[in-house]
């Protein structure tokens, strides 16, 4: 089979259940006839299912560690597993895992999340059942194309893990470079950073993230760069000719901080093309959106036909756009995700 010549990811924020969300998705279980689940979440994440079926492959970030009854929400998370099998019915295809939340349950919530997102038949990175899968590039492959993802968190929130290797941490350039290397020597046609990093509640990024971005950038070993964890949408750039995301903002979620920003996010489809052995952005897209109050849902703000109000999807939307081009991003080239 030939390999495509173009490839289209998908990346999406923060997946990260608070106690409003489980209370809401076990409400929508049993108002459905027969499903047979204890939770849920479609209901949440319908608004997603077109964006995520309009990309060859889809990345979320799953924030918090699968757990068993009974859960819980902030400090310590753990939530169920039909997120995951609701995540893979709307069309994802995987999930990046180091976050600062990753070992809030230990070692056996980091074990949990990986059987689950398996059953699924999902690609998972960032965290690892064993040293000799920490030690295997993380690879996609889509009809024949090769994806590399290189996932890494910042902190685990004062935590240790059991070992070193159990969820990649560290936001030093030169080691996530190595990674990419690592991928590329594995056969990677593409490689993507995920970085989980910045500051909560803010809509630029620090210094020390904007300093990051641009060195992985800068390589020659990344083709796209994307960050999420401030919980609120930051600026797009392209630098030397490579887009970073500096934040995606949330994807699902219900905090108890009073902000319309951690309400807010975006979707950022990157479409790769192939020149000879080469592959590069070759169209950045993206999509706003505003979490609906109660029930919570995902409303893209970007069209009249969405699930928030007309003047709350406006005010977004503006808010958004002013964000997310603070760099420049529109006369470099991103462009609005429409769907056909």
């Amino acid at each position: 089979m030939d390999r495509p010549e173009e490839l289209s990811l998908m990346v999406t924020g923060d997946v990260l259940l608070h106690p409003q969300l489980l209370d809401e998705a076990e409400t929508a279980a049993g108002k459905s006839d027969g499903n047979g689940k204890d939770f849920d979440f479609e209901p949440l994440l319908a608004g997603l299912k077109p964006y995520v079926q309009d990309a060859d492959v889809a990345l979320c970030n799953l924030e918090t560690p699968i757990g068993t009854p009974p859960y819980s929400g902030y400090p310590l998370f753990t939530v169920p597993s039909q997120i995951v099998s609701d995540l893979a019915a709307i069309g994802y295809d995987g999930c990046t895992t180091a976050t600062n939340h990753t070992v809030d349950v230990g070692t056996k919530g980091v074990i949990r999340t990986l059987d689950t997102l398996a059953k699924n038949e999902m690609f998972s990175t960032g965290s690892y059942k064993s040293k000799k899968d920490s030690e295997q590039p993380p690879i996609m492959d889509i009809s024949g194309v090769k994806l590399g993802v290189v996932a890494t968190t910042y902190s685990l929130n004062g935590m240790r893990a059991d070992s070193d290797w159990r969820v990649d941490t560290g936001v030093n350039s030169s080691k996530l470079i190595d990674r990419a290397k690592s991928a590329r020597k594995a056969g990677a046609d593409i490689v993507v950073a995920a970085v989980h990093d910045g500051a909560e509640y803010t809509s630029a990024p620090t210094e020390s993230q904007r300093k990051l971005g641009r060195a992985l950038a800068s390589s020659g070993e990344f083709d796209f760069v994307y960050m999420h964890h401030t919980h609120s949408v930051l600026p797009i750039e392209k630098y030397k000719e490579t887009w970073i995301v500096y934040g995606l903002g949330n994807s699902v979620a219900k905090h108890a901080t009073p902000t319309i920003l951690n309400r807010e996010g975006i979707s950022v489809k990157a479409t790769f093309t192939r020149d000879g052995e080469n592959w590069d952005v070759s169209k950045l897209q993206w999509v706003p959106h505003q979490l609906s109050k109660a029930p919570v849902a995902w409303c893209q703000v970007a069209t009249t036909e969405t699930c928030v109000s007309d003047a709350d999807a406006k005010a977004s939307l503006q808010r958004t756009l002013k964000t997310v081009d603070a760099y420049g991003a529109v006369d470099d080239g991103l462009e609005e995700w429409t769907l056909p």
